[in-house]
């Protein structure tokens, strides 16, 4: 069976509908084929207008601003004057009996001035809105592409410092022959297979993100002597809920960065995660340090609000409080 595209068979369905419209009209004043050879001529003259707006007229001309008005007024003068001319010479035996009095030439002016005027401005406006159309999926496409982007910089920013301390830190378990190695080797894999690979999806299940997060913070305990105060709750009520990778792994490495956990026994970061109605609450608070600046640009929260924004527009709460010794973030996310 051949499927025909709905570009092609609704002008069709409208143009006919004109047809039969006018022919209607005419046919109550005048006979069947008089009515006939009228409704095909104005039918046929308003097809005319109408794709030559559309293909030749708007892209030519809008984008020059201005003189798109005056074209298309000098375009409307010239196509009402070769009509009035045509209704008069060809047309004129058509319009009903032989001894009807013809109206004033004026109003066969204005009558097809209005009438093509009217043809023009439908023929514009659903250009326009066609032009709109695509220049919102060019949009969606561009923003699309940026963020895949802004992905591809963030996975890239994961800091070397890390990886090399976090190599170094198993060289040092596998040359005192640590029990502790071969799971730190493990979970060093995990992380970088979720980031290079899993990630390139545009969603990842939860489980995974949490799973990353979880030997995040593994590898950032082994850089202190100490036991740092690390406490990360889940409540997921076995939920299976997928989201874009990597949104919550700022968050969490801005509270590393400036609590400096791995500097201070005193220091603390608090990881809540909550699966609640379909809504995903997440909640990070970290310390602050004592008479130490951490200043920061900022980018990490706010390319998160941007992702937010774009992914999850007017389905996200974000609350951010800074307090003197504290820094906490709240998320509400619908999933």
């Amino acid at each position: 069976m051949i499927k025909i595209k709905r570009k092609t068979w609704l002008p069709i369905l409208i143009w006919v509908a004109l047809f039969l419209f006018i022919f209607n009209i005419a046919n109550y004043f005048q006979e069947v084929n008089h009515a006939l050879i009228n409704a095909a001529y104005e039918t046929l003259t308003n097809l005319a207008i109408f794709y030559f707006t559309v293909l030749v007229l708007f892209p030519r001309f809008y984008r020059t601003g201005r003189s798109y008005f005056w074209v298309s007024f000098l375009f409307l003068i010239v196509v009402t004057v070769v009509l009035v001319f045509l209704d008069n010479s060809f047309i004129v035996d058509y319009r009903g009996g032989v001894d009807e009095e013809r109206p004033p030439i004026i109003f066969h002016y204005f009558r097809y001035f209005f009438s093509s005027g009217f043809t023009y401005f439908v023929a514009t406006s659903l250009s326009l809105m066609e032009q709109t159309r695509e220049l919102q999926e060019s949009e969606k496409v561009l923003t699309k592409e940026k963020l895949e982007t802004e992905l591809k910089l963030l996975k890239a920013q994961i800091n070397p410092h890390f990886i090399f301390n976090a190599l170094n830190n198993i060289y040092s378990l596998t040359y005192m022959q640590s029990k502790n190695a071969p799971d730190s080797i493990l979970k060093l894999s995990e992380m970088l297979r979720y980031v290079f690979y899993d990630c390139n999806k545009d969603r990842v299940p939860l489980s995974a993100e949490l799973k990353y997060i979880e030997n995040f913070t593994t590898f950032q305990q082994m850089k202190s002597d100490f036991e740092q105060n690390i406490s990360m709750k889940t409540e997921l009520n076995g939920a299976n809920v997928e989201i874009a990778p990597m949104l919550f792994v700022p968050l969490i490495e801005n509270a590393f960065k400036y609590s400096r956990i791995e500097e201070s026994a005193e220091a603390y970061i608090t990881i809540e995660m909550r699966h609640l109605d379909s809504q995903l609450h997440f909640s990070i608070k970290n310390s602050l340090p004592v008479n130490i600046p951490t200043s920061g640009s900022g980018m990490g929260i706010k390319n998160v609000k941007h992702r937010l924004d774009i992914i999850y527009p007017g389905k996200y709460e974000l609350e951010i409080e800074e307090q003197k010794d504290s820094y906490s973030v709240n998320l509400k996310l619908e999933v």
